[in-house]
């Protein structure tokens, strides 16, 4: 969605009570909701985004939709109140902020004993606001068992669609052993097994999302939906378009415009977590300047996250790179530049549903390294005859528009990055085809229509 949001003072909460559309619930409960979504900040992040431009495919459709967020403590960031309502500017979206009587963020794996609460908190908001719905949407585990707490209190059984994101089997093998308490990944299973028979269907974002289902929880989850492209924001652009990037870019460095400009980028967007693998790329690029002098990193590095931006920080600091990457912050309203002037996208993330951040980077016309557990690349973007290439005993896939490492494979994504960088015409290949590919397919206003349809729900 655009940029905007009124608070329910303003005309635009008349046009949402009168406007005749038919009502959802979507409910995104843990992490920080907004309209201008900050990526990095504490459990925020793509989830957020998918939300919103869900949304406003649905208001395009000429639904109305109400999102639920858990509330009640300071933005991390600015400090203010996360509570009451906030309405879209096009008077026919909001964002509802539950309350649970605790005023500071919680982690989304330790949300569950929050729930309750906050199921009653948004019965409460219904019933005086007199609000009806059509169909409830939660995203992730800790939604799910919210709506589904909202809908054992109706006096009427609402269609439940569940769209869970990731699913604790599939983290949980991809997480190492040690971790697996701290995230309390197996109450995670067992609750995402009970949920199961209160929905009235799953959707998917990925085909390892599905065959997870299939395969750990005997569930056919027969619906798809991915995250989907804003082709207005992602896309190709001219030098002319994206000459405000190299100012920004001076300001967080000790380069001048001129300098960046002769540079070669690797970017890497997203949330500051352990699963992101963000300690792999680094070391990975410190081999990437021995054979490309002229590379450069770009990297989300959040300083909310202080224990693992610290330790990152240092890190960079200590293999002699802190004039070689340039550490990012809140991007959102720059980020479509940033991604045109990136050479190439590199995520070594081990937890991700699908990969939007390499999907907007494709949309963009940008070649994508990979791990092999990014599903957007492995099943739309390396194609069906890659080339293997043997790197510590593991395969590095050179596909059409993208390419696999192995996850934690160093030497690997240093091989692919050097590859790329070095190849200024197999680079601007794979970035076409990685749009090609990308777009249209993987529009929203397409690939929404389709799930309403095959679910039977119409305005």
């Amino acid at each position: 969605m655009v940029s905007a949001g009124v608070t329910c003072a303003d005309k635009t909460s008349e046009c949402f009570e009168s406007c005749g559309r038919k009502h959802i619930l979507m409910i995104t409960n843990h992490g920080v909701h907004e309209w201008d979504v900050v990526p990095g900040l504490p459990d925020t992040g793509g989830q957020n985004v998918y939300v919103n431009q869900f949304s406003e495919a649905l208001v395009d459709m000429g639904y109305r939709v109400t999102i639920a967020n858990r509330g009640g403590y300071p933005h991390p960031k600015t400090g203010k109140p996360q509570c009451g309502h906030v309405y879209h500017t096009s008077g026919y979206a909001r964002i509802v902020y539950l309350e649970d009587g605790k005023a500071e963020f919680i982690r989304k794996e330790d949300m569950d004993a929050q729930i309750p609460e906050l199921a009653k908190n948004l019965k409460h908001q219904v019933e005086e606001n007199g609000d009806t719905f059509e169909l409830i949407i939660s995203h992730y585990w800790d939604a799910c068992k919210l709506g589904m707490l909202v809908n054992n209190a109706n006096r009427q059984h609402v269609p439940h669609i569940w769209i869970p994101h990731s699913l604790g089997a599939l983290k949980k093998r991809n997480m190492e052993p040690s971790t697996w308490a701290s995230l309390r990944i197996d109450e995670r299973i067992a609750c995402e097994r009970e949920l199961l028979a209160s929905i009235d269907a799953a959707v998917s974002t990925s085909t390892a999302i599905r065959d997870t289902f299939k395969d750990d929880y005997g569930y056919d989850a027969k619906h798809f939906l991915p995250p989907c492209i804003d082709q207005q924001r992602y896309r190709p652009r001219t030098d002319e378009e994206i000459e405000p990037v190299w100012s920004y870019l001076a300001g967080l460095c000790d380069l001048s415009v001129d300098e960046l400009r002769r540079k070669k980028f690797v970017t890497e967007i997203s949330r500051t977590d352990n699963t992101k693998r963000k300690d792999v790329l680094i070391n990975a690029f410190r081999r990437v300047k021995d054979e490309v002098p002229e590379a450069m990193l770009l990297v989300a590095i959040d300083p909310h996250a202080k224990a693992l931006h610290d330790q990152l920080q240092d890190q960079v600091t200590e293999l002699g790179l802190q004039h070689d990457v340039i550490s990012l912050g809140s991007v959102w309203d720059m980020l479509p530049l940033v991604y045109c002037a990136t050479d190439v996208y590199c995520t070594p993330s081990v937890m991700e549903g699908f990969g939007m951040s390499a999907q907007e980077a494709a949309a963009s016309g940008k070649p994508i390294v990979s791990s092999n557990l990014v599903p957007f690349v492995v099943e739309y973007l390396v194609g069906s005859e890659p080339q293997r290439v043997e790197v510590e005993s593991k395969d590095v896939l050179f596909g059409q528009a993208g390419v696999v490492v192995q996850a934690d494979c160093v030497k690997g994504f240093a091989n692919a990055l050097v590859t790329l960088l070095k190849d200024d015409e197999r680079r601007k290949q794979m970035g076409d085809k990685a749009r090609d590919i990308t777009v249209p397919y993987f529009t929203w206003a397409h690939l929404t229509e389709q799930l309403l349809e095959d679910l039977g729900v119409t305005v």
